[in-house]
C-alpha cells in the first residue's frame, strides 16, 4: 500500500481529499498530512512518500515549487496538483515538471482521483522501465567504446573487433528503438499512448488541411467500468482493456490511429474521410463491436461505450487542444444521452458549455455563499389526509442564470464532489426546520432528505446524523433518508450495512425512484427499508398505459407483503388520486396537494387546507 501525502493549508479541502483517498484505498489507507509551506518542504525533502497531492497555492510559495525541486532530485515518485481554477500556463508548467496529472479542486471526485491515480501507476511504471533501458543503453554505449579501444590495443584482428563493434551497435540500436516504443506506448493494451496519441493528431492536422479530406477526431468512455473493476478485481478490469483495444484495432483502418489515453478512455483518429457520414460509419462500428459481450477470465461482461466526434471541416490553424476539447464536450453529451450513444460536436454546444463550466465556477462558491434555499412538498396519507411529513428539496436562485433545476446542479455537483457540502448544508437546513416546528401544527411530521451515493460511502456517515440529530434534540424517527436504485447499486454491501445502522439509530429509510431500476425487485428484498417510493413517471401513465398501471399495482402488493410503507410521487390529478387509493397506496405528493413551498408558507398552506385534502367520498 503505498504512502501518501496531502498538502493543502485550506482544512476543508484536505478533509475533502482524506475522504476520497479512503473512499479508494479503505482501510488499509497510509495518509499524512502537511498543512503549510514549512511542513511541505520538509515531507517532501524526507522522501518517504509514493504520492503526493498538492495544492497550487501554499502561502509562502506554490505547490508547482516544490514539485519542481523534488523532481530534479526523484523520478519515482508521484506528483498530483490541484487548483482552484483552470489554467493553461500551469497545467503546461505541471506537466514540464513531471506531474502526473493536473485536477482542478471543482472536478475532484472519486472516480476522478482513482482514474489519476491508476493512470500515474502505469506511467512511473513506464518510467521506470525506460529509465532502465536508458542505463542498460549508457552501459552498452560504454561497452563499446571499452571494448573498441581494448580491440586497438590488445588485439590486431581487425576483422574480429569491426565484427564485435557491429554487434555492440546492433544491440544499442535495438535498445534505443525499445526506449522509444516504451516512451510512446502504453504498456497494458500495447497501443500508442497520451504522448504518441498528441504527436499523430498534430501531423494529422496539418495533413489533413492541406489536402482535400477530411479528419475526425473520437474519444470513447467505456460504461461501467468502474463497476466491473469493483465486481470483479483489477486483473479482470486490465483484461477488459486489452479485449477494448484489441476489438477496436480489429475494426478500424490501417490509417486511423487509436490511443489509450486515460483509465478506460480511448481516442481514435480517422483520417481520410469524406465527410461527417464517413465519421459516423467510423462511430458505429466502434459502438457496436464495444457493444458485443466479453469474456474476461470466464466472466461474461456486457457493456458499450459513448463516442464524442469533433471534426476538422477542412479549417486553417485548427490546434490539436481546441479539437480535444470540442470532442470532449460532445462525449459529455453523448453520455448524458445514454449508452451506446455517440454525438458530434457542434458549434450550438458553445452555450451549453460555457453555462456547465459557469455553473462549475459557481457551485462552491454559492454553497460557502448559503446561496441555497429549501422548499418542503407534503406527504398525505391516503386514509385520512393527514400530513405524515414533508420532503426538503434544493433551489438555487441565481442572480443572471435566473432558476437553476436541481436536475442541474445535482448532477454537476454529485460529478464534482460538491454534494458533500451541499448535503451537509441542506441535512443542517432541514433539521433546524424541523426543530423549529415544534408546537405549532406541524409538530410531529417526518423529514425527508435525499442521500446521495458519495455520502453514504462516508465512514462518519452515522456519526455526522447522530450528531446532528443530538444538536437540534430530534427524535431520530422525524427523519426519513432517501437513497435511489442507483446509489444503493454502486457498491451494494457498503448501502446495506450502512443502511442498517441508520436504521439501529432509528432513522427511517426510503427507497426513491422505485421500479426505474434494473434490479428493483432484488433491492426491495435486500435493503433495509420502510418505504418505497413509486416513481412519478408510472404514476403519470398508469391511467393509460397498462405497463405503468401493472408497475405501480406490483409495487404497493410487493411493498406490504414485506410490511413496507408506499408513497407515491407526482400526483397531479383527482383521478390519479383516486386509483392509487383503490390499489392501497399508503400515501402520496405532487401539485394536487401542494407544490413544494417555503417552510414559512408551508405552515401557512397547512392551517388552510388541513382536514381538506382529499375530496369528499
Amino acid at each position: 500500500m503505498p504512502r501518501i501525502l496531502v498538502i493543502d493549508d485550506d482544512a476543508v479541502d484536505r478533509m475533502h481529499s482524506g475522504r476520497l483517498l479512503a473512499e479508494i484505498f479503505g482501510p488499509e489507507l497510509r495518509l499524512e498530512f502537511a498543512t503549510n509551506w514549512d511542513e511541505a518542504t520538509a515531507a517532501v525533502a524526507a522522501n518517504v512518500h509514493d504520492i503526493y497531492i498538492v495544492d497550487h497555492f501554499l502561502g509562502a510559495g506554490t505547490g508547482l515549487e516544490i514539485i519542481e525541486s523534488a523532481a530534479q532530485s526523484d523520478e519515482t515518485r508521484i506528483f498530483i496538483l490541484l487548483t482552484g481554477n483552470e489554467n493553461r500556463d500551469v497545467d503546461i508548467a505541471a506537466t514540464r515538471a513531471g506531474v502526473a496529472d493536473f485536477i482542478v479542486k471543482n472536478d475532484l471526485t472519486a472516480r476522478r482521483l482513482e482514474r489519476s491515480l491508476r493512470y500515474a501507476g502505469e506511467s512511473m511504471r513506464q518510467k521506470r522501465l525506460l529509465i532502465e533501458q536508458a542505463d542498460e543503453l549508457r552501459k552498452t554505449k560504454a561497452a563499446i567504446e571499452e571494448d573498441a579501444q581494448k580491440q586497438q590495443i590488445l588485439t590486431k584482428d581487425l576483422t574480429k573487433a569491426q565484427s564485435q563493434l557491429t554487434d555492440a551497435l546492433t544491440r544499442a540500436e535495438k535498445s534505443e528503438r525499445r526506449y522509444r516504443w516504451l516512451a510512446q506506448h502504453d504498456l497494458l493494451t500495447k497501443i500508442p499512448n497520451r504522448a504518441l496519441f498528441t504527436e499523430k493528431l498534430c501531423e494529422g492536422l496539418g495533413q489533413a488541411s492541406r489536402s482535400k479530406k477530411d479528419l475526425a477526431l473520437l474519444l470513447l468512455d467505456i460504461d461501467r467500468f468502474k463497476w466491473i473493476n469493483d465486481s470483479f478485481g483489477h486483473q479482470v478490469g486490465d483484461g477488459f482493456l486489452v479485449q477494448v483495444a484489441q476489438r477496436l484495432t480489429d475494426i478500424l483502418r490501417e490509417t486511423d490511429i487509436i490511443a489509450r489515453v486515460g483509465g478506460d478512455e480511448f481516442a481514435i483518429i480517422a483520417t481520410n474521410l469524406d465527410d461527417e457520414n464517413s465519421a459516423a460509419t467510423v462511430a458505429e462500428k466502434v459502438v457496436a463491436a464495444l457493444s458485443e459481450p466479453f469474456d474476461v477470465s470466464g466472466h461474461h461482461i456486457e457493456t458499450g461505450a459513448s463516442v464524442g466526434i469533433a471534426m476538422l471541416e477542412r479549417r486553417q490553424g485548427r490546434e490539436a487542444d481546441a479539437m480535444i476539447l470540442e470532442a470532449d464536450s460532445a462525449l459529455y453529451r453523448a453520455k448524458a444521452a445514454g449508452r451506446g450513444v455517440f454525438h458530434f460536436y457542434d458549434d450550438a454546444l458553445d452555450d451549453e458549455i460555457q453555462r456547465s463550466l459557469l455553473l462549475k465556477r459557481e457551485l462552491p462558491r454559492a454553497i460557502k455563499a448559503g446561496d441555497f434555499s429549501l422548499v418542503f412538498q407534503p406527504k398525505i396519507k391516503l386514509s385520512n389526509g393527514a400530513i405524515s411529513g414533508v420532503e426538503a428539496l434544493a433551489r438555487w436562485p441565481h442572480a443572471t442564470l435566473q432558476a437553476i433545476s436541481p436536475g442541474e446542479f445535482i448532477p454537476l455537483a454529485e460529478s464534482t464532489g460538491q454534494i458533500v457540502p451541499l448535503s451537509e448544508w441542506i441535512f443542517e437546513e432541514a433539521l433546524q426546520t424541523l426543530a423549529s416546528w415544534r408546537n405549532t401544527p406541524l409538530d410531529g411530521v417526518s423529514m425527508a432528505v435525499n442521500l446521495s451515493a458519495l455520502l453514504l460511502k462516508r465512514n462518519d456517515l452515522v456519526d455526522e446524523v447522530r450528531w446532528l440529530l443530538d444538536r437540534h434534540s430530534l427524535d431520530p424517527a422525524l427523519l426519513e433518508l432517501e437513497i435511489t436504485e442507483t446509489a444503493a447499486l454502486e457498491n451494494l454491501d457498503i448501502a446495506i450495512c450502512q443502511l442498517n445502522k441508520l436504521r439501529e439509530l432509528g432513522v427511517t429509510i426510503a427507497i426513491d425512484d422505485f421500479g426505474t431500476g434494473y434490479s428493483s425487485l432484488a433491492l426491495a428484498t435486500s435493503l433495509p427499508a420502510d418505504c418505497l417510493k413509486i416513481d412519478l413517471s408510472f404514476v403519470a401513465g398508469m391511467l393509460n398505459n397498462g405497463a405503468n398501471a401493472a408497475a405501480v399495482n406490483s409495487t404497493i402488493t410487493l411493498a406490504h407483503s414485506l410490511g413496507i410503507r408506499t408513497v407515491a410521487e407526482g400526483v397531479e390529478t383527482e383521478e390519479q388520486l383516486t386509483y392509487l387509493q383503490r390499489q392501497g397506496c399508503d400515501e402520496a405528493q405532487g401539485y394536487f396537494f401542494a407544490k413544494p413551498l417555503p417552510k414559512d408558507e408551508i405552515l401557512d398552506w397547512h392551517g388552510t387546507h388541513a382536514g381538506r385534502l382529499l375530496p369528499a367520498a
